[in-house]
């Protein structure tokens, strides 16, 4: 939806989420509220996908991309293209986690390019024009995919493709590794609690 709910409602859905998805469009959506909110719940460790596409579609992903990590979305070029790993060349997806078992991915109908000033984002797609498109963040238990091609999300969509994709991006965004990390550390804070208490006694 083009309208989010009340900030309060939309505060109490983050608290139950373990990411959040962005689609932006051509006019801002969320207002500054909800971007703090969004920026509080990234900082938790919670995972989080910004989606933009050609120029004009990425105004709300162009005010969370420079917030969080520095990153923007630009321009208009023709993509429409299915790619394969890269090889020696510049066009094509990198191996990752998202982009395991893919044996293509549509790199989306008319996209934008992803800058990176801060050199904090890997490398992920890199489209048939050699502009980059996709590329994530995995600093400090934090996770984010920035991306200018969401019509990936609905042009040529195949299961050796996109399907896998978005499933694997999904999976890497829950972020298992960090989460069994905290499971770990708050059984043996509770540990030492109870043997604290029963030296106590």
């Amino acid at each position: 939806s083009e309208t989010p709910p009340p900030l309060p409602e939309f505060q109490r859905a983050l608290d139950r989420a373990c990411q959040f998805w962005l689609i932006s469009t051509k006019k801002a959506v969320l207002t500054r509220e909800y971007f703090v909110a969004l920026q509080q719940f990234f900082e938790k460790g919670r995972g989080l996908y910004i989606w933009g596409d050609n120029d004009p579609y990425y105004v709300d992903a162009n005010v969370l991309g420079p917030m969080l990590f520095g990153a923007t979305l630009s321009g208009n070029r023709r993509g429409c293209r299915v790619v394969n790993q890269r090889g020696s060349g510049t066009v094509g997806f990198n191996q990752h986690l998202i982009t395991t078992g893919l044996e293509h991915l549509f790199e989306g109908d008319t996209v934008a390019t992803v800058s990176d000033p801060r050199l904090v984002l890997q490398p992920i797609l890199y489209g048939s024009a050699g502009n980059l498109i996709t590329a994530v963040y995995d600093r400090e238990g934090r996770r984010a995919i920035f991306d200018g091609a969401y019509t990936r999300l609905y042009c040529h969509w195949d299961d050796a493709g996109t399907a896998r994709y978005v499933v694997n991006c999904a999976v890497w965004l829950f972020n298992h590794e960090r989460n069994l990390a905290q499971v770990r550390e708050r059984s043996r804070a509770q540990a030492l609690a109870l043997r604290g208490k029963g030296r106590w006694r």
